[in-house]
């Protein structure tokens, strides 16, 4: 997810989300009351008698399988193993890719392609509970598994008729199961995954250990067709005896981090351009170069340009949600990333990466060109303390670890590879909120939140923008609620985007918004993803009000030229008559050359109201002098 947000606040969330497992989870194979329609019965009934009938059924404890994938134009192989009631493990190999998770029903963990291991929460603690439930087919016993289980439609076409069912399981997310009215065997599960639709097709029907199965099954997400699967059935086994050790945690296969100077802490300084973290890295033992932190992004991502330059070789092709809409990246494997620090830094080694061009959304807003996003692979493996204040980064050894700041601990969750707190605003909007290092905004609401408490009829004063995201783009409209609250802390006039997205990234069912930069500075931050608890101190700019641009422009460089991307009705910038394309020569008399983005916000936001600002601009071969008096829009 890659957000451009005005004015200048490019949003660096490059969010790619590996699929594999999710959507191997989305193939179908108590402790509340067992609920059943009349109708929904029948269709059970049907299901178990054409598969091998009830008794064959109820003498199924554990099933065990090993399958061959076709996905991402790679190839591989997932073995699983699942017992009733909620227990329920995998491996899949893919790739250069290899991720493990499992679940006893009670507690939940993955490990990622990096061998980190994390243990899940929150919306991903009860999804994976969600798909145990499904992968043991517990809403086809006698009690249904403690969830309901009722007929949603009849569906008809010109290749047959099904039964929907509609099955809420005692946690997670309901699912759609077709059934065939002629042959009774499920053809189809629809899982609406919060931002994406998967859907799983099951076909090849054979007699396997005693009950018909599918020996094939495609899995689509909707709008990403680089993402279809093919898992195709080699062996089954039926109850085995399974080891309570194949569901329990693993320990951590990921490879050891290794601070420079010794020691088990490392302090890196970062340049804070456009309310972004850049530090210098090394890939491979190259030059360094600039990085972004961002943890917004899942994965550590390496720009397409700069793969090549460094010659790291690419295979695969997947689409991940954006801001937007949806983009696509190819994976790799790296030696090293080494960030150096004040009398030190760290050493990554071995290290699987993602693949895709991001300086054709980052480089035009931030002046300067971008070789990658160190993402949750990399923050993950440390304590990371953000300095606003004396733009430094802290990192720590989790094992080693005692916080001695002047901060407050607020708990915190994952939301996949993500961290997420609780906020409200105005007190009594209260949601979950990821943290994202990788955006500059302030609070971006996102639309079945913003829809779901009528927020945009409750803003009387709103300023409708365009943002751009990888994938696509998005307008929301930017206001200010009366006040915003984390933990014991709170402020007023927050500013706060109210998203009109559909789809993407800022579309979410599951979080309330996202919380950038423009909040987070107001803080020292300290991440501690291993105890699962951010601390925040009030820094330097704690009680300041967010600010906006008084100008209403954003500036953009596009080949060598700065020009006006946008300019916002009705602000300083549209009454001094500066118009969207105009190519700026200068500033306050001063070359644009001679400006950083950074400069040039400052003036705009710190600036006073009715303050005077001279622009030179060159429109369709003629220049013009403007003159721009600053006033406040929002």
């Amino acid at each position: 997810m890659l957000r451009m947000h005005f004015p200048a606040r490019a949003r660096a969330v490059l969010v790619v989300s590996v699929l594999v497992v999710a959507v191997l989870n989305a193939a179908v194979a108590g402790s509340a009351r067992a609920a059943i329609t009349p109708e929904a019965q029948v269709v059970v009934e049907r299901f178990l008698a054409a598969t091998g009938g009830r008794a064959a059924f109820d003498a199924e404890r554990t099933v065990h399988f090993r399958a061959r994938i076709a996905a991402f134009g790679l190839s591989g192989a997932v073995e699983s193993w699942a017992a009733r009631p909620l227990f329920n493990a995998s491996i899949t190999t893919i790739g250069p890719f290899t991720l493990r998770e499992g679940t006893d029903g009670d507690t939940a963990w993955r490990v990622d392609q990096n061998g980190k291991y994390s243990p899940r929460d929150g919306v991903d603690l009860d999804d994976d509970r969600g798909g145990a439930y499904f992968e043991n087919e517990l809403w086809a016993t006698p009690d249904q598994g403690g969830g309901t289980v009722t007929l949603a439609s009849t569906e008809r076409d010109s290749a047959g008729a099904w039964s929907v069912l509609e099955i809420k399981p005692p946690a997670g997310k309901m699912r759609r199961l077709w059934f065939g009215v002629r042959s009774g065997l499920l053809d189809r599960s629809v899982l609406r995954d919060d931002i994406q639709t998967v859907t799983s097709r099951m076909t090849d029907y054979r007699m396997i250990a005693g009950r018909l199965r599918p020996a094939t099954t495609l899995v689509t997400v909707a709008s990403m067709p680089l993402n279809d699967a093919r898992i195709e059935l080699d062996t089954l086994w039926v109850n085995e005896e399974l080891p309570p050790s194949i569901f329990a945690p693993p320990a951590s296969a990921a490879s050891p981090v290794r601070f420079l100077a010794g020691g088990n802490r490392a302090v890196i300084p970062f340049d804070y351009g456009s309310r972004h973290l850049w530090v210098k890295a090394s890939v491979n033992g190259g030059p360094l170069d600039d990085f972004l932190v961002d943890t917004g992004a899942s994965i550590t991502v390496i720009d397409s340009a700069y793969a090549v330059k460094r010659g790291l070789e690419v295979e695969g092709r997947i689409q991940m949600p954006g801001a937007g809409e949806t983009g696509g990246a190819s994976f790799s494997q790296v030696d090293s990333i080494v960030v150096p620090g004040t009398g030190g830094g760290v050493h990554l080694p071995a290290h699987k990466v993602a693949v895709l061009g991001v300086n054709a959304f980052l480089e035009p807003f931030f002046w300067r060109p971008c070789a990658g996003v160190l993402g949750y692979d990399f923050i993950s493996r440390f304590v990371v303390t953000v300095n606003y204040d004396t733009h430094q980064l802290v990192l720590e050894d989790p094992a080693t670890f005692k916080y001695s700041g002047k901060g407050q601990p607020v708990p915190l969750g994952m939301a996949g590879n993500l961290p997420v707190i609780d906020a409200a605003l105005d007190d009594t909007l209260r949601g979950r909120f990821r943290l994202d290092v990788g955006s500059s905004s302030a609070t971006d609401l996102h639309g079945p939140f913003v829809e779901r408490h009528h927020l945009m009829d409750r803003s009387d004063r709103r300023i409708t923008v365009l943002g751009g995201g990888f994938g696509g783009t998005f307008s929301s409209d930017l206001t200010r609620m009366h006040t915003m609250a984390i933990g014991p802390f709170s402020w007023d006039r927050p500013l706060v985007s109210l998203s009109h997205a559909t789809s993407g990234g800022f579309a979410s069912e599951d979080y309330a918004g996202n919380i950038g930069n423009l909040v987070l500075e107001r803080f020292i931050v300290t991440f501690d993803y291993e105890h699962r608890v951010v601390y925040l101190e009030p820094g330097r700019q704690f009680d300041r009000v967010d600010p906006f641009s008084m100008a209403g422009v954003q500036l953009a460089q596009r080949d060598g030229d700065i020009v006006a991307l946008q300019v916002l009705p009705g602000s300083a910038a549209a009454d001094a008559g500066i118009q969207q394309g105009d190519e700026v020569r200068k500033l306050d008399g001063k070359p644009i050359g001679q400006w950083s983005i950074d400069a040039i916000t400052r003036v705009f936001e710190n600036g006073r109201a009715g303050e005077k600002h001279t622009l030179e601009i060159v429109r369709a071969g003629k220049k013009k002098k403007l003159t721009l008096v600053l006033r406040e829009l929002i």
